[in-house]
């Protein structure tokens, strides 16, 4: 599990006792590359998933494996270990961080 600054719900800056919250942030940095399009981190131009784009595209249903696939190697290549990606009725992922 990895540490890091954390984003509250509201997707500002996590603020404890008036300093940043650091904390295991392995599911905020899934959620980052699953929400990110490519191009909009600047110095890593190639990461994102754009999920949003697969899941309202008029042929989601077809592209579930290619969504996984994404996912997978989205992750893989942020450093992720043991992944595990699965498409029903909802999406699960399954992630290691090293520290």
């Amino acid at each position: 599990m990895a540490k890091d600054i954390l984003i509250g719900l509201d997707e500002d800056l996590s603020i404890l006792s008036g300093d940043l919250d650091v904390g295991y942030s392995d599911e905020q940095h899934i959620e980052d590359i699953l929400t990110a399009s490519k191009g909009e981190y600047k110095q890593s131009p190639l990461v994102g998933v754009s999920i949003a784009d697969y899941l309202m595209s008029p042929m989601a249903s077809t592209n579930i494996a290619k969504l996984e696939r994404e996912i997978l190697l989205q992750l893989e290549s942020d450093g992720a270990t043991e992944i595990t990606v699965k498409m029903g009725t909802e999406l699960k992922i399954q992630a290691s961080y090293g520290d």
